[in-house]
Formats: structure tokens, sequence, C-alpha cells
């Protein structure tokens, strides 16, 4: 697990004053980064082995949105590889540890070169620790539709 501590900054709020959603995946993208870069599998390692990793699929819950000066902690975690997929689970927790932004994510390894999705490097596998899933509700990533849909009119939307 890679976790650091923040602070929430005024240039992080939405109009309520609290962390906003932009804010909250801008730090869980920088804390997915520290901790590979940690590893010696980040950006450079990427570069070099001409892959890099797409997000393919986020569920974001979000008990509180931390608000203005609030000290956090952000934190993520690997939970499973299979074939050319990465799972990853981030949160954010108060000042008292208590998780109040949990996630899941979707990560799908592309090779630049050959333009198509491959599996994780042995080097990859051996520095990622694989832990346990967040305790939290896991969404369904297919939507499905349970009945034919309703015909609308065409409207222009810009």
């Amino acid at each position: 697990m890679y976790t650091f501590q923040s602070q929430v900054r005024y240039s992080e709020l939405d109009s309520d004053r609290k962390l906003s959603i932009a804010s909250i995946v801008d730090y869980f993208q920088d804390c997915s980064t520290f901790h590979s870069e940690s590893l010696g599998v980040g950006i450079d390692y990427l570069d070099r082995v001409g892959m890099l990793w797409v997000m393919s699929y986020w569920q974001i819950v979000i008990d509180r949105y931390p608000g203005l000066c609030e000290k956090i902690t952000i934190g993520t975690f690997p939970y499973e590889f299979r074939g050319f997929l990465g799972y990853r689970n981030f949160f954010i927790a108060d000042e008292t540890g208590k998780k109040i932004v949990r996630a899941n994510s979707l990560w799908t390894l592309m090779d630049i070169r050959a333009g198509r999705p491959a599996k994780p490097t042995r080097e990859m596998l051996e520095a990622y620790r694989l832990e346990e899933k967040l305790d939290m509700e896991y969404e369904p990533r297919k939507i499905r539709f349970d009945r034919e849909g309703e015909k609308h009119p065409a409207f222009y939307v810009g």
C-alpha cells in the first residue's frame, strides 16, 4: 500500500467549499503515480518498455467531502492482475483514519508499439504487492436495461 498526506487547498474546492470531484480524481492519479515511481515501475520504466496504463473504469464512493484546510491521507494499492487488466483501490481518510472516500478502478496495460493490450512484465508483477480489496459495495461494470427504452424526438445540443 502507498499513502501520502496532504491538506485540502483552496484551489481544490468546489462551489460548496468542499474538495471537488476533479480534485479527488487528481489526488488518486497522483497517488498511483507516486506508488509506481516508488517501486521503480513508473513513467520512465513504462517509457523504456513501451507501455502505458489506460484508465478503463472508475467507481468512486464519497461518504463525506473533505473541506478547506482539512488534513487528509490518500492511499492506493492493487488487488488483482488478470491478463492485461490491473485492479486498484484508492481511498481518502480523514485525520481520525476514517475512510471518507473509497474508489475502485480498472486499468488496461497497453503496448504502445503494437497498439494493443499487453500483460504486465515480470518486473511489474514483482514490484506491486497485492492487498485485500477495500470493504465497499462493488458495482457491476455492465449497464443492463430491463426494457426496450423510449423514443424521443431528436434535438440539437450546442
